[in-house]
């Protein structure tokens, strides 16, 4: 893929429904108190690489799945017990209760990075959104 994309790519995921002074934002589901904005894009920052996230070599970016799969995969993970060789675990913390979960489809572009399972962007725009807890 190049890494620069003027079309949007479509990926996956998920976002805390939190609400704010002004209403209810989409937050990061991993980073915590990362309020995506209301009715624009959101850009990538970073504290090293500033407003040239993402590069190569660092996690920085906009971070997506490339299925909606591997996006309910991790809802699954986050908000229930799975077993894993007979022993019950939690691969994340559970959600703060009262606090709704967003599952949707996202459009990426500028930089984009390819990884595994994924994609790391420069700028964001949530596509569609489907609230699932």
């Amino acid at each position: 893929m190049s890494e620069l994309s003027v079309d949007p790519i479509l990926g996956w995921r998920l976002w805390q429904v939190r609400r704010h002074a002004e209403g209810y934002r989409l937050e990061s589901l991993t980073w915590h108190h990362v309020a995506w904005p209301g009715g624009t894009r959101l850009e990538a920052r970073c504290a090293v690489h500033r407003e040239h996230a993402p590069p190569r070599g660092h996690e920085c970016g906009i971070h997506a799945f490339t299925t909606r799969e591997l996006a309910e995969d991790l809802f699954r993970r986050y908000t229930g017990v799975r077993q894993r060789y007979g022993r019950d675990y939690h691969e994340l913390p559970p959600s703060a209760p009262g606090r709704p979960i967003a599952l949707g489809s996202v459009s990426l572009w500028g930089r984009v990075l390819a990884r595994e399972k994924g994609y790391r962007a420069q700028y964001a725009y949530p596509y569609e959104l489907f609230l699932i807890s």
